[in-house]
């Protein structure tokens, strides 16, 4: 009877074990999952700044050249969402020089 007993017991620590072992992966799965998307949120935010900071130094060469920075971002914004293309804007631009 003590054999079974321990059998017994066996069996209900690998039945309460076995949860509590998949419940602490799962919450060390859900600490490497928002680990994992605040790098990747730090590299987008990093990679915004550093888009903003050169669209600042565009705007400073557009007014320093006399053209409205407004219109120069304007169009950086278009290329940069694929609203235009370079072809298009080559197209454009020799247009101008025909004329």
């Amino acid at each position: 009877m003590p054999l079974a007993i321990l059998y017994y017991l066996g069996a209900g620590a690998l039945l309460i074990g076995g949860p509590a072992t998949g419940l602490l992966l799962l919450g060390r799965g859900r600490q490497e999952a928002a680990a994992h998307a605040l790098a990747r949120e730090q590299t987008l935010i990093a990679r915004l700044l550093r888009t903003e900071t050169d669209l600042a130094q565009v705007r400073e060469q557009a007014r320093a050249a006399g053209v409205d920075p407004d219109l120069v971002e304007q169009g950086y914004r278009d290329l940069r969402d694929n609203h235009v293309t370079l072809d298009q804007i080559l197209d454009w631009l020799q247009s101008f020089r025909r004329t």
